[in-house]
């Protein structure tokens, strides 16, 4: 994998539904640091991997459980608060907890600061734009619920769905016409 981050120069990755079991940050032996965040025999770890150019730059780390974490980077006079969730297989009452909780850290952040979510936030945003500013008109099939509730959030906090942003070269694997 570090061979990969390196030929693509990502400063930062992040990782989800890893088998790492501890709350801690250790080199990878390359040009990258990896800040984890798991619980031990659980497959739904999650760790943010930073690149040599930032690795000294992390301001602050908060891992809350094996499916959030978040770390804080100072850079270019301003902070980049990067977020790593992941939603899948979280019961319904784990949902509301984890929108509630998503929604508060992204407003206690500083306007002037750079929030970036990252994760399977398990909604598909489809490929219609209908009045979200947030989205880019670029994605495929149809808006589900969840779906939904993540161009709300985006909206909410005058945020961007990356990924819808430019267009794709092919349909992903799973996806059927």
């Amino acid at each position: 994998m570090v061979e990969a981050l390196e030929r693509r120069r990502a400063q930062f990755f992040a990782e989800q539904e890893t088998r790492w079991s501890s709350r801690k940050s250790r080199d990878t032996g390359g040009r990258f640091k990896v800040v984890q965040c798991g619980r031990p025999s659980a497959t739904n770890g999650v760790g943010i991997i930073v690149s040599e150019r930032f690795r000294d730059s992390i301001v602050s780390v908060e891992r809350f459980n094996d499916r959030l974490m978040k770390i804080v980077v100072a850079a270019k006079e301003r902070l980049y608060h990067i977020s790593l969730r992941m939603l899948r297989r979280l019961g319904t009452s784990g949902k509301g907890e984890f929108w509630s909780r998503l929604d508060e850290e992204t407003a206690e952040a500083p306007t002037k600061d750079v929030v970036i979510v990252a994760g399977d936030l398990n909604g598909h945003v489809g490929a219609m734009k209908d009045g979200h500013s947030c989205h880019g008109g670029f994605e495929y099939g149809s808006r589900n619920a969840y779906g939904e509730r993540i161009l709300e959030y985006a909206e909410s906090h005058n945020l961007t769905a990356v990924n819808t942003g430019f267009p794709k070269t092919r349909l992903p694997p799973h996806f059927i016409q």
